[in-house]
C-alpha cells in the first residue's frame, strides 16, 4: 500500500472509531429516554411527558397519561418500544458498519452486508414513525388531517440500500480483478 493511502487509511479509521462512539452514546441515550418515557404509560402519571402525549402541533391532539385508559397506555407503551427499538437498532447497524471501518474493513462483503442492514434499520425506523402519525386514531376518534413525514428516514434508508449493493457489486469486481493479476 502506498505511504498516502495509508495516511487515508488511518485517518478512516481514526473517524470510524470517534463516530463509532458516537453511536454508542446515541444507543445509551435511546436506552435512557425509553425507560423515562415508559414510566408514564406504566405508573400513570405525566411526570416526564411535558405537555402531554402527543403534542398539540401533532393532528391538533393532545393527551395526558393520567387520562388515559389501560388499553390507550398499552397502545402508547407499545409505539414506545417500537419507536425506540428501531432506533437503538439503528443506531446498533451504524455501530457494527463504523467498526468494520475502524479495522480497515471498508471495500469487503461484510461491510457491504453491514451497510444493507443498517438501510433496512432506517426504512424500519421511518415505518415505525408512521405508527407515531396513526396513534391519535388508535386512542381517540380523531380524524384531523396531518402530513406524514416518513420521507427523512424511508428514503433515505432505500437509499442506503441502494448503495449496498453497489458496493457489493464493486467488491465482488475487485475481487475478480485480484484474481487474474
Amino acid at each position: 500500500m502506498r505511504p498516502k493511502d495509508e495516511v487515508r487509511l488511518a485517518k478512516i479509521r481514526k473517524i470510524s472509531w470517534v463516530l463509532g462512539a458516537i453511536c454508542s452514546l446515541f444507543m445509551l441515550a435511546c436506552l435512557i429516554a425509553f425507560i423515562l418515557s415508559m414510566t408514564g404509560p406504566i405508573f400513570r402519571h405525566g411526570r416526564y411527558w411535558g405537555k402531554g402525549i402527543l403534542w398539540q402541533g401533532y393532528n391538533g391532539v393532545e393527551f395526558k397519561v393520567y387520562s388515559l385508559t389501560a388499553r390507550e397506555r398499552v397502545i402508547v407503551a407499545i409505539s414506545l418500544v417500537l419507536e425506540y427499538g428501531a432506533a437503538f437498532f439503528c443506531g446498533l447497524q451504524l455501530f457494527r458498519l463504523l467498526r468494520f471501518y475502524s479495522r480497515g474493513e471498508i471495500f469487503t462483503a461484510d461491510s457491504a452486508r453491514q451497510l444493507r442492514l443498517w438501510g433496512f434499520a432506517c426504512v424500519a425506523w421511518g415505518i415505525v414513525k408512521v405508527g407515531w402519525f396513526l396513534l391519535p386514531l388508535a386512542i381517540a376518534d380523531s380524524r384531523h388531517y396531518q402530513r406524514v413525514d416518513i420521507g427523512s428516514t424511508v428514503f433515505v434508508g432505500l437509499g442506503i440500500v441502494a448503495l449496498s449493493w453497489i458496493m457489493e457489486m464493486a467488491v465482488e469486481i475487485r475481487e475478480e480483478n485480484e484474481l487474474t493479476v
